[in-house]
């Protein structure tokens, strides 16, 4: 986001099947195409996630969103109702807890309804439940492994594997000639808080499209059931107008080897088409990514003075 905030640690803030993908990718299907969940600078959407055991299907998705607001009475997170036909509803959720600055991704952690992690711009992971109307962090942030100065990451999913293990997969954004770096290892999720097993897996990618202004090659990234990573990329001028372009990828593959460890398998960037592509006409800056059942995927942007929208897709 391009503007300055104020980066405030407080205790208590009150504010506002996975079956292979072609490059294929339909006109949005959503009733009225893109819809507005957010307004403004504040309003932009940098992770999203599914609520877990939700009715989901064309234009019908309960979601939870986070924003990278600063200011400490900014929202930090909101929940998101979207149905065929009606406006979206949007409740902005109370922060308990440790103030993130900066949140720019946000998953569902797999088996336990109600719970997930959000990762802030820096690579500080927070346990995040979502229950009776408001959002509390649980314990304190914890900083993703190999995390290092200047670091600037976008993007964070959660994978559980048939063995039962859950595996983290979260990415460097990248910048222009510098590719974005994923990384992948093994995360709990328990009582005694949120841990990271050591990095198993570590891969650089980069995007062809977009291709002008500062590219960001990974601007979110999810894992589906079969191990598909699938991935978006956006590019900005640094210009709260824009005009922004998006892409959204079959990025690689997350598969577990013999010794249980996570392993990724990313495309070169010569063999990568679009499932999805936004240009600057569009004026879209992807930011966020969820995926349904039969292939339809959820896009939500951060459009800087534009606000924040969603749009189903069908792709393959």
């Amino acid at each position: 986001m391009i503007r300055n905030g104020i980066i405030v640690a407080a205790a208590l803030c009150a504010s506002l099947a996975a079956a292979p993908l072609s490059a294929t990718a339909a006109s949005p299907s959503a009733p009225g195409g893109w819809q507005r969940v957010g307004s403004g600078l504040q309003g932009g959407v940098s992770g999203i996630a599914l609520v877990e055991g939700a009715p989901a299907g064309p234009g019908l998705a309960d979601a939870v969103v986070v924003r990278d607001n600063k200011g400490d009475r900014e929202s930090r997170l909101a929940t998101v109702r979207l149905r065929p036909g009606q406006a979206p509803a949007v409740a902005e959720l109370p922060w308990l807890g440790v103030l993130p600055a900066d949140l720019e991704a946000l998953d569902a952690v797999p088996g336990r309804p109600g719970h997930y992690i959000a990762l802030a711009s820096r690579g500080e992971a927070y346990h995040v439940v979502v229950a009776d109307g408001r959002a509390t962090a649980e314990k304190d942030p914890v900083a993703v492994p190999g995390r290092q100065d200047g670091d600037n990451y976008e993007s964070f999913a959660l994978h559980r594997a048939r063995s039962g293990r859950t595996f983290a997969v979260w990415a460097t954004r990248g910048s222009g000639a510098q590719q974005a770096v994923v990384h992948a290892a093994s995360v709990r999720v328990g009582p005694d808080g949120l841990s990271f097993g050591t990095v198993s897996a570590r891969q650089e990618f980069a995007v062809p499209f977009p291709d002008q202004d500062e590219v960001r090659h990974i601007s979110d990234l999810k894992v589906l059931d079969d191990g598909t990573v699938l991935v978006s990329s956006a590019s900005d001028p640094n210009v709260n107008d824009g005009p922004f372009a998006s892409a959204v990828y079959d990025a690689g593959r997350l598969t577990v080897n013999r010794a249980n460890d996570a392993v990724l398998r990313m495309k070169p960037r010569h063999t990568l088409t679009p499932l999805s592509r936004f240009t600057r006409q569009d004026n879209r800056k992807i930011e966020a990514i969820a995926f349904l059942p039969g292939r339809l995927g959820l896009w939500g942007t951060d459009d800087e003075n534009f606000g924040g929208s969603v749009t189903f897709e069908r792709v393959g």
